[in-house]
């Protein structure tokens, strides 16, 4: 008789699983089925395609909010850019290459169209009122992303490219604005700005200079929808009033690359008096998108008309895909704090495992990952475009000096492609698995303050935080599987980001696994034989950290090499995100020992409590928390 499909399966998964159990000393009845789920996790992804409602591919909704334009070219509708092809799109700088190659400056983008002179280095020193700091490796056009100081310096370099542009021959800067709430505020600050710049490009140039050098400029707004708010003009006081008239979307949902999509079909052939006039975008938003799907897309269409996207945008979160964001209702006034805002990862799938740290200190959950998200990043380098980061997040604690991250560029290529360089290096894929192991919310530092010994609860506490223990000690076995399984392929990775990545995400876990048993075993002590105490006024234990490993030799080996391993990632990475959580997981030693200490015994029945349980059940019921915001 045939044997069940899935019992063959469990029983391959099994087999897999198996001498790792042995090795890693433990017992992993269920762990078998959860790996062979989080391995065909991975591979699902090859072949799975984000949904987007049919409703977000909408065409613009033309929105005149300026009054009385010039008049204006008709766009010619047999010059639409198709893009519903895919083209092939070639990787974008990363680590896919073994060694990281040169950037080369790719020839301009040229065309028929009618070239004028612009003298360029003079009027650039004209836009830049003082220097912005620039990493340096990244000023190359389609190398993704560019550090600035800020927004104003954002829109300063742009000025530079708008410049470098009309040398070329007529351009339309088409500004594309993010319209959801988290960026309201800033919006009228970046209107001031874009108003002096252009003031400085006249001044550069001469009055005249849009007319005669064809420096037009249109307007466009997006959320879930997308609306033209100035259709192209030389008037910059129409630019700066379209800016303003940038409405709220509530919606949550961002359109971005539909949106370039869309900019490029209605303009990317633009004509201004017969003559060609190349459009170059430039998109302001401080989230990711909602329709990566629509990702390739862009960039095909971009490619095909020539059309480079510019992004002012904040930094992606470090191996997470949401960051934080603080907000103020336009309408209510009410402020807002710490609502959640995708502004991440800088890769295209998660690489990083989302663990907690022991003990008092920060955590670090959201870390300036030093990059741009994959997405506009990708976008950007892709279309000869760059990504500003021009926005320092007050809600991350941490920034990286972008000269210090050069070497560890994520791999902006296509997700098909990131999918098959992934599933065909075996390093790389176990991280990715671990990662994706780890994305689960795990708990912090169990208790380390008991009740006293001779309270009931005493052991009955020590149980309990056992049971919590060894939740976080089954993640932390199960994504420690794939990545001790390809420890001895360590040595022939090349990649920096990927070896710290490896190396402290291997770290981190052992350190883990090592505090887990470390804990249990010391509650597991203490049930067994709670030692006497030595001082008087002493009633009760708590843990404490300590350098010396007591659970097993086994134990303290592996915290030897966890600890070298972290050493290790500080020294070969510093300045980095990875050698930032490889010393805060170094600040506190991984065993733990028992200390007597004094607890107030807990009030008996009916001691003191009657007026606090009166007051408990005369306050009314918790109301129905408000909804927050979408951003």
């Amino acid at each position: 008789m045939s044997r069940n499909p899935l019992a063959l399966i469990e029983e391959w998964l099994a087999n897999l699983v198996a001498p790792w159990s042995e090795r890693l000393d433990i017992h992993l009845p269920a762990m078998g089925a959860s790996l062979g789920f989080h391995l065909l996790v991975v591979l699902v992804l090859a072949t799975i395609a984000t949904a987007v409602p049919a409703d977000l591919t909408g065409a613009f909704q033309t929105e005149m909010v300026i009054g009385e334009l010039p008049d204006l070219a008709k766009l010619d509708s047999t010059e639409l850019v198709e893009t519903d092809r895919l083209t092939t799109i070639e990787p974008v700088g990363g680590t896919f290459a073994p060694r990281l190659s040169p950037l080369l400056n790719n020839p301009a983008m040229m065309d028929e169209a009618p070239k004028m002179t612009v003298d360029v280095p003079s009027a650039t020193r004209a836009v830049l009122p003082a220097a912005a700091r620039l990493d340096s490796a990244v000023t190359v056009h389609g190398s993704g992303m560019e550090n600035v100081e800020g927004v104003d310096k954002a829109v300063d370099r742009l000025a530079q490219e708008i410049l470098r542009k009309l040398e070329q021959g007529r351009t339309l800067v088409v500004w594309a604005f993010d319209a959801s709430g988290s960026l309201q505020a800033e919006r009228e600050n970046l209107r001031k700005h874009i108003e002096e710049v252009y003031k400085h490009i006249a001044q550069a140039g001469g009055s005249d200079i849009f007319e005669t050098a064809g420096l037009q400029t249109a307007v466009v707004s997006f959320g879930k929808d997308r609306k033209v708010l100035c259709e192209p003009t030389t008037d910059p006081a129409a630019v700066a009033s379209a800016i303003r008239a940038v409405g709220l979307d509530e919606s949550g949902i961002e359109t971005v690359f539909q949106t370039v999509i869309d900019i490029v079909k209605k303009y990317g052939k633009f004509r201004m008096d017969g003559q060609v006039t190349k459009p170059m975008i430039v998109v302001v938003t401080d989230e990711i998108g909602d329709d990566l799907d629509r990702l390739e897309p862009a960039i095909a269409a971009c490619r095909d008309a020539k059309v480079p996207v510019y992004v002012l945008g904040s930094p992606a979160v470090f191996g997470r895909k949401d960051g934080l964001a603080d907000y103020k209702h336009p309408v209510t006034g009410r402020q807002y704090y710490n609502l959640k805002v995708d502004q991440g990862p800088e890769s295209a799938l998660l690489e990083g495992v989302q663990l907690p740290f022991w003990f008092e200190g920060p955590q670090y959950e959201y870390l300036d990952a030093g990059f741009g998200p994959y997405g506009l990043s990708r976008l950007a380098g892709a279309t000869q475009g760059i990504y500003f980061i021009s926005r320092m997040s007050n809600k991350v604690p941490v920034h990286f000096d972008p000269a210090g991250m050069r070497e560890y560029k994520p791999d902006w290529v296509s997700m098909d492609q990131y999918r098959k360089a992934v599933l065909g290096d075996p390093l790389r894929q176990a991280v990715v698995m671990a990662s994706e192991i780890c994305q689960k919310k795990l708990p912090g530092t169990p208790p380390m303050g008991f009740p006293p010994v001779d309270d009931a609860a005493f052991k009955e506490s020590l149980t309990r935080n056992q049971e919590g223990t060894a939740r976080t000690l089954y993640t932390v076995e199960e994504a420690l599987v794939p990545i001790n399984q390809v420890a001895k392929l360590r040595e022939k990775e090349v990649s920096r980001r990927w070896l710290a990545h490896y190396d402290l995400i291997r770290g981190r876990l052992m350190a883990l696994r090592v505090r887990c048993f470390e804990y249990s075993g010391q509650c597991a002590k203490m049930k067994r034989d709670t030692p006497k105490f030595t001082k008087a006024n002493s009633n009760a234990w708590r843990l404490v950290p300590d350098t010396e490993i007591h659970y097993s030799d086994k134990a303290a080996a592996a915290a030897k090499e966890a600890e070298g391993l972290l050493k290790k990632v500080i020294a070969d990475h510093p300045g980095t995100p990875w050698a930032l959580l490889a010393e805060r997981e170094l600040r506190h030693p991984m065993g733990l020992k028992w200390v007597e200490t004094h607890v107030e015994p807990p009030p008996k029945p009916g001691e003191g409590n009657n007026n606090a349980a009166a007051k408990k059940k005369a306050m009314p019921a918790p109301s129905k928390p408000e909804e927050p915001p979408k951003l």
